[in-house]
């Protein structure tokens, strides 16, 4: 469950990721030149069989945007909920000589697939949406249950 989660630095997001995959490509980032690095998920990943489903909505942000777009483009998870909020940027801090600072841009996070992070957000798998917080997330959990259900019975929702 990775809802209202802002997110955090991206080596934790890469170690996170890790975790359930076995390697491959985590994410990519593009510099204002042009220029791509890819980042991969380490080997070794210590849940990469177990069935699992993400909880994720408008809060999910930067380091679990880079969890939702690595497992979903690698087929490990499905994704219930709704579409993420969009922080796939690279900032850094300038200081100003009056003692405030402002942050540039200098990348943009890609899932692998290439989806694009920035201001776009990423889309789950199977939406759950309600203008009600409370009602949203009790329908979303009930969702993913119903979906990692079906996922132990050997069964696709086909969601």
């Amino acid at each position: 469950d990775i809802r209202n989660n802002p997110g955090g630095l991206l080596n934790s997001a890469i170690d996170v990721t890790s975790l359930f995959l076995d390697g491959g490509l985590a994410l990519y980032k593009v510099d204002g030149a042009g220029q791509r690095e890819d980042l991969n998920a380490r080997r070794g990943g210590i849940a990469t069989d177990i069935p699992m489903v993400v909880l994720a909505n408008q809060f999910s942000a930067s380091g679990s945007e880079i969890f939702i777009g690595a497992l979903q483009d690698h087929k490990r998870a499905k994704v219930v909920g709704a579409t993420s909020f969009g922080k796939g940027s690279v900032g850094i801090l300038r200081r100003l000589s009056n003692g405030g600072g402002m942050v540039i841009t200098i990348a943009r996070f890609y899932t692998p697939s290439g989806r694009l992070i920035e201001g776009e957000g990423l889309a789950p798998d199977i939406e759950v949406v309600s203008r009600d917080a409370q009602e949203a997330d009790i329908s979303q959990l009930e969702r993913a249950i119903e979906e990692l259900e079906a996922v132990l019975d050997g069964r696709d929702s086909g969601a």
